[in-house]
C-alpha cells in the first residue's frame, strides 16, 4: 500500500485529521518519495530508511532552501506516526511478516533551543498606525479597519490568528466588553475560551458590526489571490519600520507582558502546562530575566584585604650586578 493512501483512506478517518494536518503529512510524504525517487510505500518506513532520510532532509536543498532542524523533526515525527500505525494494525511488510514499530533514537534530530521573541508594546503601536493607512478593501470591511482591529485584538486576547480569523459577529458580546472563541475554531478543536476587550476596540468594532453570521475579520470568505495574510502584515509592519516576525509574535508579546505585570500567562495563553509558556512564549526582554542574584544575600567580606604596596626597587649603581 502506497503510504499516501494510508494517510488518506486510514490514519486521517481514523485520527480526525484537519485538512492542515492532511497537507502538512502529504508534503512529508512527498519529501520521503523525493528521497526514495519513487512513491514511498508503507514498508519503506523502517528504522534505517527514516534515519537515512532525515540526514538527507537536513542536508538537501528544497526549492533552493535547506530545511530547518525543526521541519526535519516535523517530517520524522510523522513517519513514526505513520508507521506506528501501521504496525499496530498489523500490515504486512514485503515479506509478510507484520510491520515492527519504530525504534529510533531520541536525539535522531537536534532542534536547537531559540529565545521567544514578541513585539515591544511600541512596535504594536506603530504597526496599527501603519494599519490604519491602508486604503484597500477585503470584502465588505475597508482594509484599515481591517488589520488595525485585527490586530488590537491580537495583542489584547492574546488568541492565535486562526481562531482570530474564524469568531462571528455572534460571538462578539460587546455590551459586556468580551470575545468568545468557540472550540471547534481553535487548535484542539476543544476549548471554548472569552476574552475581555477594552472600550477602544469595542468601538471601533461596534461602528462596523454586520450580521451575526459574518466573520468579524473576513479574510478568509475574501482573501486576496497575490497576498497571504501573513504576507499583508509583513507590508503593514514596512510602513511601521517594524521587524516582521508574524502573528504569533504578538501572542508571545501578549503573554509576555501579562507575566511581567504579575498576571498567569500560562491562562491567559490558554495553555495546558506552564512549561510550554515559559520555554517558547515568554520574551525575557520583556519578562525579564531571572537571576540568582536577585536572590542571593550579599556576602560579609569586611573592609577587604589590606594591601601593602610593593617595595619600589633599589636601582642604585652599587647593588648592580657586575657587568
Amino acid at each position: 500500500m502506497k503510504l499516501q493512501e494510508l494517510l488518506i483512506d486510514r490514519y486521517s478517518v481514523l485520527h480526525n485529521l484537519s485538512k492542515r494536518s492532511i497537507d502538512l503529512y502529504t508534503y512529508t510524504i512527498d519529501r520521503f518519495s523525493d528521497f526514495l525517487g519513487r512513491p514511498a510505500e508503507i514498508a519503506d518506513i523502517d528504522d534505517l530508511n527514516v534515519s537515512k532520510f532525515c540526514r538527507w532532509r537536513a542536508t538537501t536543498p528544497h526549492r533552493g532552501r535547506l530545511c530547518s532542524p525543526a521541519s526535519v523533526r516535523k517530517d520524522l515525527a510523522h513517519l513514526v506516526a505513520l508507521a506506528n500505525h501501521a504496525a499496530k494494525k498489523r500490515h504486512a511488510g514485503r515479506d509478510g511478516k507484520p510491520l515492527e514499530f519504530l525504534d529510533l533514537p531520541r536525539n535522531l534530530v537536534r532542534v536547537p533551543t531559540k529565545q521567544p521573541r514578541g513585539y515591544t508594546v511600541d512596535e504594536v503601536s506603530r504597526i496599527i498606525k501603519a494599519a490604519w493607512t491602508r486604503d484597500n478593501a477585503i470584502g465588505p470591511v475597508r482594509a484599515d479597519w481591517f488589520f488595525a482591529t485585527l490586530v488590537m485584538a491580537a495583542w489584547y486576547t492574546g488568541e492565535r490568528i486562526g481562531a482570530l480569523l474564524r469568531i462571528r459577529w455572534s460571538e462578539a458580546d460587546l455590551e459586556h466588553g468580551q470575545l468568545t472563541f468557540l472550540g471547534d475554531t481553535r487548535k484542539g478543536g476543544i476549548e471554548t475560551i472569552s476574552r475581555p476587550i477594552p472600550p477602544e476596540l469595542i468601538k471601533l468594532l461596534a461602528d462596523r458590526r454586520r450580521a451575526p453570521n459574518e466573520r468579524i475579520w473576513p479574510w478568509l470568505d475574501y482573501r486576496s489571490t497575490q497576498n497571504t495574510i501573513y504576507q499583508s502584515l509583513r507590508l503593514v509592519c514596512e510602513s511601521a519600520g517594524v521587524e516582521a516576525r508574524g502573528f504569533h509574535a504578538i501572542r508571545k508579546a501578549s503573554g509576555s507582558y501579562v507575566a511581567a505585570a504579575g498576571g498567569d500567562a500560562t491562562s491567559h495563553l490558554s495553555h495546558a502546562d506552564a512549561k510550554t509558556t515559559k520555554r517558547h512564549y515568554l520574551d525575557p526582554t520583556i519578562t525579564g530575566i531571572q537571576s540568582a542574584l536577585d536572590y542571593l544575600p550579599p556576602l560579609d567580606l569586611g573592609p577587604g584585604p589590606q594591601r601593602q604596596p610593593p617595595p619600589a626597587a633599589d636601582d642604585s649603581p652599587g647593588d648592580r650586578p657586575a657587568a
